[in-house]
């Protein structure tokens, strides 16, 4: 085993935390899919989809308005980290993308760059498409790692923040009794 560890070898979710994730993230992408999000709401994934074909898929889970604009915030987030990441985070949740046609995009978008050989030697070319596979994995996993906190956070402050607006319309309500 090598004692090199990739970059992104610790940001990992674990178990919970993609099971938590990725169905927010897929009503999300069902939700951007289906139009409901308009230029004024949040230009950068309306920019995005304008740029893109549209494809017919049944119908999906969708996430409400409320929840599909709480999530664009904190996903608007990773564009300004990294696009790639973010197109990637796109053709996954919102087009249904399998891994193996991300990798295809991925494949056609990277240029070519110095790359160690299986015999050791560097040699500057463009990567492979299994090698395209795995990286792709570990930008999505890397982005939805970058995601999770942030999207938890919010689900609990609009949360608390419903909790104290219903609980002063509860006491405005028995003061006047």
């Amino acid at each position: 085993m090598s004692s090199i560890k990739s970059i992104s070898d610790g940001l990992k979710l674990d178990d919970d935390q993609v099971a938590w994730i990725q169905p927010w993230l897929s009503k999300f992408g069902a939700w951007v899919y289906s139009g409901r999000i308009e230029k004024r709401q949040s230009s950068i994934i309306a920019e995005f989809m304008a740029t893109v074909e549209r494809r017919d898929y049944p119908e999906r889970e969708m996430c409400n308005d409320d929840d599909g604009m709480l999530i664009a915030k904190v996903v608007d987030k990773i564009y300004h980290i990294d696009r790639i990441a973010f197109t990637l985070l796109l053709l996954r949740y919102a087009f249904g993308s399998s891994d193996r046609a991300i990798a295809r995009y991925y494949h056609h978008i990277v240029k070519p760059r110095q790359m160690i050989r299986r015999n050791r030697t560097v040699e500057y070319r463009k990567p492979s498409m299994s090698t395209c596979r795995r990286e792709i994995e570990d930008i999505i996993s890397s982005a939805e790692y970058l995601i999770y906190p942030h999207l938890k956070d919010a689900f609990k402050k609009r949360e608390k923040e419903w909790k104290s607006k219903n609980n002063s319309k509860n006491v405005l309500t028995s003061l006047s009794q």
